[in-house]
């Protein structure tokens, strides 16, 4: 830059009054070609050059100078100058030696800018930082990167770098030095992916250190301000406000090499999180859009995971917005009425928060969202709602389906095929939701909301439609045909929906759209083809069993039933939801590399195996790790998972992932009496070596059936009961007797499927035979030990159950006889178990 001199003098003019008028008629009509605007600048720096041969440019003048063209440069429509013509003309070299003279003088100059200089530096970052944003052709990618190629010389990457390190060590307290914010829009903005650095991790480093200097600023509390007060928001503050959220949390706190200690960045966020709150009580009268925001960023460092202060915030943010609704209206009525949707939004958004929902599940709040939901029509309505669909569970929904399913039927009416309606998202996002309690999905489609989701995937067209709202529909009917027969077949029986399905499969894959690929998948997998899966597995296992006779008959020695584990290529098949993927994954680690178990898995899981892959697996496993936890019950990929694996009679072992889940439902079904491993309560090591207990105990159970089995049909073989030798019979007593002890079921746990059904034919409970339809005498024990444990619910579980899946009433007079016969039964067996150890000893 010029010396320093004291003189005065009159300032040369760099742009007249034609080029002023040129650019300004210019943004009104699109008169200036690219040769215009590169004569243009020809003229800028003809001016210039006069300027600095005068010998009259003092610092002064030459600020003047350069800002006057940085100005009428920064007033040219900024996609004009992503023009090639233009973007080689050598006023952009100008613009890029100027930056890199501002940042050398900032570091010369006791690590400060003065005014001027600030904003020139800025205003020059924003010709190319606008050029960007408004791209002339339809790549902007390759745009910004032919801005970042002029940019990213060495020197000014050196400077950046140096820069933002110095700044950073010499920082005391919040920055209150606007050319940081600047260097992050620079840098955030146009450097993205530079090497300032070899290593990547010290790259990250770099990034941290300017987004926290940019959050932790004067400029960033002004812009906030900004946006409380309803005031545009210009270049700088639109960056600080929502550019710099983008990279929260921050990517350091998992790098090899960190800008700040992990105890640093949680103070951040939980003063953050405290700055929210606060700003929340002193701005009552707070427009929408700052209201909005604010909620927004609170969801967003409430679901960075493993935040120490995440239940006082989480706490104190839906203490504020249940407050808020449970306040009369005041005098405003139409503001209260914009900011109750705000509210109502917010804690949508933060009950998709799995353990922000728990919390809204302990404050009991179905009652405050069931009188906004109660009323006729309007936004308010849908998002209570989408919030009740959130937080009610089993019990609270099967009080009142009809009701609930009503209103969602009655907003369904709304759906068009082909034409995009978004205020529908929530509605189907939460009736997504909602499908997985059976007594809402039994009572959804007696009211026909299979046949109006069916019409909108099957009619709408491909160019209008929404993938989420696809997406969500087609999980929904997936969800219908849980445990439905009927349902199966209504949409089995529509060619013109499952050829839409699987075109939309195709296109989801081409699309890389995975969560629609998998949506389409799991219903194709349960409409057409598990049946037909089945059906041939069993006819391979029939082969090989056949196979193993013939070979058996002509070697003249017995045949033993060990086909079951040549098929069992793992011990483990580990069933998870995504949203527990880090414990699912440490437990995996845990049980291959120092166990030792053979298990499958499926790390990828969004982008992974199909479900025919996973049928398999839980095929070859001897056991099914069951990773229960909301999640879980509310996704239906597991739920597919789960069903299979129950439905194939596969020994699971369930594991309770989160500490507060309670399983109900579909899941508590298939738990059954079931002990599950305690993931959520016991420390990692202590829940694993129970969870290694509970696997070997079982493996040695069924170890002992198997042998108890095997020697009874050896002593069988040839030889009558009364010609066993001693030996036989003590060894076959022992067996019997270790097999007992370790049981209270007695006998009922060998019956056959087909004695189960003998069973409630002789005791006159024919109307049960549909709801035990396929469960052998260890489910039918099951199944009772359920109904012992909660009468009432099992009773209404089973009698809805029975109506909607079989149309047959369930009189409490039967469910009674066969509680009594059941009990009568059980305990008999049980004494009798008892005294057969007795006699033993």
């Amino acid at each position: 830059m010029a010396t320093q001199n004291d003189e005065i003098h009159v300032p040369p003019i760099m742009v007249n009054q034609s080029h002023l008028h040129a650019i300004t008629e210019d943004s009104l009509v699109d008169t200036l070609t690219a040769d215009d605007i590169c004569k243009m600048f020809d003229e800028f720096l003809t001016e210039f050059e006069h300027m600095e041969k005068s010998g009259a440019a003092t610092t002064q003048v030459f600020l003047d100078a350069v800002e006057e063209i940085t100005n009428a440069v920064l007033s040219v429509l900024p996609y004009k100058l992503l023009d090639p013509k233009v973007l080689s003309h050598q006023m952009v070299r100008f613009l890029h030696q100027m930056l890199i003279d501002l940042l050398e003088n900032w570091q010369a100059t006791d690590m400060r800018l003065n005014i001027q200089e600030s904003d020139i530096f800025l205003k020059i970052i924003l010709v190319f930082v606008r050029a960007i944003d408004h791209p002339f052709v339809t790549n902007p990618d390759e745009d910004r990167k032919q801005i970042t190629k002029i940019l990213e010389t060495k020197i000014v990457l050196n400077l950046v770098r140096e820069q933002i390190v110095d700044s950073n060590i010499n920082k005391s307290g919040m920055n209150d030095d606007p050319n940081l914010c600047a260097l992050g829009l620079l840098t955030i903005r146009l450097l993205r992916g530079c090497q300032f650095y070899y290593s990547n991790d010290r790259n990250i480093y770099l990034n941290d250190i300017l987004i926290f200097n940019c959050l932790d600023s004067y400029d960033y509390v002004q812009a906030l301000r900004q946006l409380q007060n309803g005031q545009s928001l210009n270049d700088i503050e639109r960056f600080l406000l929502y550019t710099c959220w983008e990279h929260i949390p921050f990517s350091s706190k998992n790098s090899t090499t960190t800008a700040y200690s992990t105890a640093f960045i949680d103070q951040f966020y939980d003063d953050a999180l405290a700055r929210f709150e606060l700003t929340l009580d002193q701005e009552p009268s707070m427009n929408s859009n700052a209201l909005t925001y604010i909620f927004e960023r609170c969801q967003q460092l409430l679901s960075i995971r493993n935040l120490p202060s995440f239940d006082k915030h989480a706490n104190n943010i839906l203490d504020r917005l249940t407050k808020a609704l449970e306040t009369p209206a005041t005098t405003n009525p139409d503001g209260d009425n914009e900011r109750n949707t705000v509210f109502f939004q917010a804690l949508l958004n933060l009950s998709k928060n799995v353990d922000i929902r728990t919390i809204m599940k302990k404050r009991q709040l179905t009652s405050l969202f069931n009188k906004y939901a109660s009323t006729e029509g309007g936004e308010q309505q849908k998002l209570a709602l989408s919030i009740l669909a959130e937080i009610m569970d089993e019990s609270e929904i099967n009080d009142n389906p009809t009701e609930m399913v009503k209103i969602f039927i009655d907003q369904l009416k709304e759906l068009d095929p082909n034409k995009y309606n978004p205020d529908l998202d929530n509605t189907l996002s939460s009736l997504n939701a909602m499908i997985q309690h059976e007594e809402f999905k039994n009572e959804f489609i007696r009211q026909g909301g299979l046949e109006k989701l069916m019409a909108f995937v099957r009619d709408g067209d491909p160019e209008i439609q929404s993938d989420k709202q696809l997406e969500d529909a087609i999980k929904i009917l997936w969800s219908c045909t849980f445990n439905n027969p009927e349902a199966v077949n209504t949409i089995k029986q529509d060619e013109k929906l499952m050829t839409r399905v699987a075109d939309l499969l195709e296109k989801s894959k081409g699309n890389e759209n995975t969560t629609l690929e998998k949506a389409a998948e799991g219903l194709i997998w349960k409409v057409e083809k598990e049946e037909k899966f089945i059906e041939e597995r069993a006819a391979q296992a029939e082969k090989k069993k056949q196979e193993k006779k013939r070979k058996a008959q002509e070697a003249g020695v017995a045949e033993e039933d060990e086909e079951e584990e040549e098929e069992q290529k793992y011990d483990l098949m580990i069933s998870y939801c995504w949203a527990e993927s880090e414990l699912a994954h440490r437990i995996f680690g845990h049980l291959s590399e120092k166990l030792g178990y053979k298990i499958w898995i499926d790390i990828e899981q969004m982008h992974g195996s199909t479900i025919e892959a996973m049928a398999n697996a839980v095929d070859g496993a001897e056991f099914i790790l069951m990773c229960m936890s909301e999640s879980y019950k509310r996704s239906a990929n597991c739920k597919s998972e789960a069903e299979y694996a129950f439905n194939r009679k596969k020994h699971i072992v369930p594991i309770k992932m989160k500490q507060e889940y309670v399983p109900d439902g579909w899941l508590g079904f298939i738990l059954g009496t079931r002990l599950y491993i305690d993931f959520g309560t016991y420390e990692f090591e202590k829940a694993m070596k129970l969870l290694d207990s509970e696997i070997q105990l079982q493996k040695k159970k069924r170890k002992e059936t198997k042998e108890l089995a095997k020697i009874e049909r050896a002593a069988a073989v040839g030889t009558s009961c009364d010609e066993k030798n001693d030996e036989e019979k003590k060894e076959v007593a022992g067996v019997k007797s270790s097999l007992k002890m370790k049981s209270n079921k007695g006998d009922i746990s060998d019956w056959s499927e087909e004695k189960v059904q003998d069973f409630l034919m002789k005791h006159k409970l024919r109307t049960m035979i549909p709801l035990c339809n396929g469960i052998n005498g260890e489910e039918l024990y099951d199944l009772y030990s359920m109904c012992k444990a909660n009468s009432s619910a099992m009773y209404r579980s089973l009698r809805s159950e029975l109506l909607h899946g079989h149309s047959r009433i369930l009189p409490i007079a039967t469910y009674l006889r066969f509680m009594s016969v059941m009990r009568s039964v059980c305990d008999d067996m049980l004494l009798a178990s008892r005294e057969t150890i007795a006699e033993s000893d």
